[in-house]
Parts: C-alpha cells; structure tokens; sequence
C-alpha cells in the first residue's frame, strides 16, 4: 500500500509536466503541418495561375494565326498577360501574405563575406524535443515591413535563376539546332558565323563602350566590367518573333537563313562572352593586355570545347541508334533520343563548360546524323516534341518577364540607363551589320542586298538568354538596374520590333509567298546555268553535273561546307548512320576487319539491294 502511495503521488506531480511538454510538441507539430499545407496551397495557385494563363496564351495563338493580325503578334500579347498577372499578385496579394517573416542577426559578422545558401532552424520547446525547421535565402536584406511584404510575394510568385538555364533554356536551344534547315543554313554559313562571332563581339564591345561613355559623362557609377558584362549578355538576340512571321508569310529562303542563323548560334556566343568578363571582374580592378589575351584564350577553350563535347555525344548517340535494334520500339527509342540529348547540357555544366553551346550543336548532331536511324514513328515524336515544349517554354518565359516587372524584388529601375541602352544596343548593331555585309559581299554570292541589312538590323529583338543572364546576378544596386533595363529592353523589342515585323517587310520591298518562291527558282537556274557554262577553273566546279539532285550543287554550299562534305560523305555518314556507301567500300581494304564490324545489317541490305555501280556513282557525285 505504502508503494502505490508513493508512486501516485509521483504522477500527480509530474503527470502535469508531461503533459505540458506533450502540448507543446503538438502545437510545434501542427503548426509545421498548417505552414506545410498553406505552403503547398500558395505553390498550388501559383501553378494554376500560370498554367491558367498558358492555355489562354495557346488559344489567342492559335486566334492570331488563324485571323493573321497584322501589327501586334502573339508573343508581344503573351508578354502583356504576364503583366496583368504580375499587376494583380503584386497588389491583389491572392493570398501570399500568409506566412511569418523573422529577423536573425547573426553574432559572427564575418558570415557577411559568404553568406550560407542554406539554414537549419532548431526550436525547443521547454521540456520537449526539438523540431527541426529547413530554409533556402533568399539574396537581399529587407528592413521595413513594406519590403518584407514584397519580398513575401517574390518568394512565393518567382523562380531561381537556376531553374530557367537548367529546364526552360535547354529544350528551346536544342530546338534550335534540331528543326536547322540545313541547305539554306550551310549555303550561307560562312555569312552566319561571320555575324555569329564578329558581329556579336563587335556588339558586346560596342554597346559597353558606348555606355561607359554615357554613365561616365553622367557620373551613374558604373564600372567599365559592370557595362561590358550588359553588353554582352544584351548582344544575345532572340527573334522569335520575327521568325514566327517569317514562317507565316514565308519570306526568301536566305534572309530568313542569315536571321535563324544568327539567333541560334549567338545566344552561345554571348553566354561565353559574358562569363569570361564575370570571371574577370572579381580578379582585378583593370583589364590589361594579358588580361584580353586570356579571355581570347578561355572564349575559345570553352566555345569549342563545349562545341565538340555536344557534338560528340551526339554522334555517339547516332552510333548507338545505329548499331542497336532499337528502332523496333519507338518509345525506348525517343526516350532514349531525348534523354541523351539533356544529359549534353548536364555535362558540359559539370566539366566547367557551357551546357547552351553544347546542347545546340548536340541537337545539329542529332538532326544531321541521329534522326536518319530513327524509326519513322520517333522521327515524328522527337520533332513534334522539341518543336511543342520549346513553344511552351518560350511563352512562358515571355509571360513570366511580364510578370517578374511587379513581383520582382531584385530589379532598379533608371529610366535615364534604359534611354541610354536602347541608343547603345541599335548604334552597336548597325556598327556591325552595315560593314560586316559590305565585306561579305566582296567573295559573296549572292550579295547580301540593303534591303535585307535593314531587316537584319530590325531582327534585333532581346529575349529568353538575356533575361536569364541578367537575372542570374543581383547582389549589387548596378545588377539590378542592369536586370530591370534588360526586361524592358525584351518587352519594347518584343512589342515595337516585333508587332511591325510584317509591315517593315512590305516596306522594304522583301519578297514572300510566291514571289518568294519564284525568286529562289530563279536564283537555282541561275546557279545551275553559271555551272554548265564552265566555271571549270575555279576550285568550286570540279566535273559537277548539270543536272543534280537538291542539295548536292557546289553552289548550295560555302567553303567550309565544301571541304567538310567529302569527309562527311566518305567517313561520317556510313559510320553513324545507314547510309551508302558503307565503310567497306570508301576506305581502304586493309580497314576491312574493323569496317565489317562498324557496318550495320542495314547497310549491307542496302548494298545487296542497289548495284554498287550505282552506289559509287551516287557517291562520286
């Protein structure tokens, strides 16, 4: 008896301590289930919003091809509903206000040089155990409750920079490169990558010079670095706009080469431009002489570097879609295709390349070499898939620079900067546009004509690749203003540019539809009677029939096309692909062994279904 007194009397004095504790826990417990769901409530709304808004944007497309509106355009609308949306989050809240906001002063001062991505946040409760809370920072200090209010909605409505050259980049450049029209692209290649690596330096250092000039004479407090790295990452052009128009009202077969090339080819440049000067402003307070000949240096490391990286995973998925049966099933295959095609980007990322360089010239691989060993069914697939999430990932990029102009907390406006960069950007485009042609046009044929340099300056919208770049750095006041110019240099391009594309093609007189199509028959018969009437000196005409197949006329192609064909022919081709003639018969018979075993069942099919007479006459020619 004298024990169960004792021991009841134990628990009548700590029963109410343990329950105390056990309250405690509870409330912690449900607290962390209440903030867990309201946040994936918020997150929920969010998505529904932009998904919302995206089938609205389909729609109005789908309305704008349909009664071809002629001076606004579906991308210039897309960026107004990312306003509105961005307007009514910013001051309507849609109930992103509910959550706690807590100022932590750190004791360790020297946290400030390197700030931690990361914090742990352990509560206690008396007499219970801990509860362990998990948060990402966010850049930026905020001290009024007006800011804190902003940057409540940012981190509800915004996404990392991380996120758009991680998932929404990549499928749009590889894009891109995939959907290349190779005839025209590499009859005017030559002219492309002049444009493409001239004329993109010539406009990064431009427009930086230009604007140091400008801050310099108003005292803005802008580094020389600070502008170079806005010029370079404002020379990324995207005219996706204009190419859509284009398409719509099929305009000349080279001007629409010379536009699609520049705008899929220097969005890498600029990348790599613009982390060779990032990389160099937190070395030294001037650039030296040795300092350019290292950027010289790690442009081109890094350029073709990532250049051969995405072109040989290509190649080697070409090799494995060729030797394996696994055409038999499209849906391993086209999984297969478009997971080899990401893991380019992913690992030029890691080895300290440029994934952008190398997803494009994976997705040029994989056009010219992989999709001939497709299935007819994944041809299909691949195309319509790239060609539909790249259209997906561009409108919503375009409606979320549209929404980040309210939600955005990181951006500075300076109207008297944006004044400036639009000066800049136009006076540095025409810098390289006018003088890069009339020097094209002293080996080029044919010449590249006024009317399609004004065109060309007048394709200089910004779009996708600028915002990222912009966006991928705001910790300093000159960033910000930097970020805010860039998203209203995209919004008036897109909007002035963009909505006047097909007035400014009728009036400058650019033929389209069929006069168009006239004009390039016209110019192939041309071509083919300058041939048959015996240009036989010239390292261009060597024996070449009159009469050839599209594509196969010297005249289609430029010289480094020239000089790289026979290669491609003779060696590429039978080794990737299906095609004959087979490595057996272009190389060498003491390369038999190992060409017997690089030459797929299909090609010997081939071979035994054709006679070889015809096939060295298809490759002689």
């Amino acid at each position: 008896m004298k024990f169960l007194w004792t021991l009841s009397t134990v628990l009548l004095i700590v029963a109410p301590s343990i329950l105390a504790s056990n309250n405690g826990n509870n409330r912690l417990d449900m607290a962390a289930q209440r903030r867990a769901a309201n946040i994936h409530r918020m997150d929920t709304i969010i998505l529904l919003t932009y998904m919302s808004v995206m089938v609205v944007i389909v729609v109005t497309a789908w309305a704008f091809k349909h009664y071809r509106f002629r001076f606004i355009h579906e991308s210039g609308v897309t960026l107004f509903y990312g306003l509105l949306i961005g307007f009514v989050i910013r001051y309507f809240g849609l109930g992103l206000m509910q959550s706690q906001t807590f100022d932590v002063e750190t004791k360790n001062k020297s946290m400030v040089n390197e700030p931690p991505d990361y914090l742990m946040l352990e509560v206690k409760p008396e007499g219970g155990s801990r509860v362990s809370f998990h948060y990402e920072l966010i850049e930026g200090f905020f001290a009024d409750k007006r800011k804190k209010i902003e940057q409540q909605i940012e981190q509800k409505s915004v996404f990392s920079p991380e996120v758009f050259f991680n998932m929404l980049i990549p499928p749009i450049i590889f894009n891109a490169g995939y959907s290349l029209k190779k005839r025209h692209f590499f009859r005017n290649i030559g002219s492309i990558l002049a444009i493409v690596f001239i004329g993109t330096t010539i406009s990064c250092f431009g427009t930086g010079c230009l604007m140091f000039v400008f801050t310099s004479i108003f005292r803005m407090g802008y580094t020389f670095k600070e502008l170079l790295f806005f010029g370079a990452l404002i020379s990324a052009t995207d005219p996706v706009t204009i190419i859509s128009v284009f398409n719509d009202m099929n305009v000349e077969a080279d001007l629409f080469a010379l536009i699609f090339g520049e705008s899929a080819l220097n969005d890498a440049v600029a990348i790599v431009l613009s982390e060779v000067i990032e990389n160099f402003s937190t070395s030294s307070e001037a650039i030296t002489l040795q300092d350019f000949g290292s950027a010289i240096a790690g442009f081109g490391g890094v350029f073709f570097g990532s250049l051969m990286l995405g072109f040989t995973i290509g190649c080697m998925n070409a090799f494995l879609t060729k030797m394996t049966l696994i055409a038999e099933h499209p849906l391993l295959e086209s999984s297969l295709f478009v997971l080899i095609s990401y893991i380019s980007f992913l690992v030029a990322e890691v080895c300290g390349l440029t994934g952008i360089v190398s997803v494009l010239f994976c997705g040029i691989a994989q056009a010219h070499y992989t999709y001939n060993n497709l299935s007819d069914e994944s041809q299909g697939n691949t195309k319509h898939f790239f060609h539909m999430v790249s259209f997906i990932m561009e409108s919503f990029i375009f409606c979320y620079i549209g929404v980040s102009v309210f939600v955005t907390n990181n951006q500075r406006w300076s109207f008297s900067f944006l004044f400036f960069s639009l000066i800049s950007i136009t006076a540095s485009r025409a810098l390289f546009v006018y003088p890069l042609s009339w020097l094209l046009n002293v080996r080029r044929r044919p010449k590249i004509p006024m009317r399609y340099q004004h065109m060309i300056l007048f394709a200089g919208l910004r779009g996708a690749m600028a915002f990222a770049l912009a966006g991928r750095n705001t910790s300093t006041e000159n960033r910000q203003t930097i970020f805010a110019t860039t998203t209203a240099v995209v919004i008036v391009t897109v909007l002035v540019n963009g909505g006047l594309t097909s007035w400014m093609i009728d009036y400058l007189q650019i033929k389209h539809g069929k006069d168009a199509i006239e004009e390039g028959q016209r110019l192939e018969n041309s071509m083919s009677c300058s041939t048959s009437q015996g240009e036989h000196n010239s390292e261009m005409d060597e024996s070449i029939p009159v009469t050839m197949a599209p594509g196969l006329n010297p005249w289609d192609k430029a010289f480094l096309p020239r000089k790289w064909y026979h290669f491609d022919a003779s060696f590429m081709k039978p080794l990737l692909t299906h095609a004959t003639p087979s490595l057996e018969q272009t190389l060498p018979p003491i390369c038999l062994p190992l060409t017997s075993l690089l030459t797929s069942s299909r090609q010997r099919a081939y071979i035994n279904a054709e006679p070889f007479d015809t096939i060295v006459q298809h490759f002689t020619n």
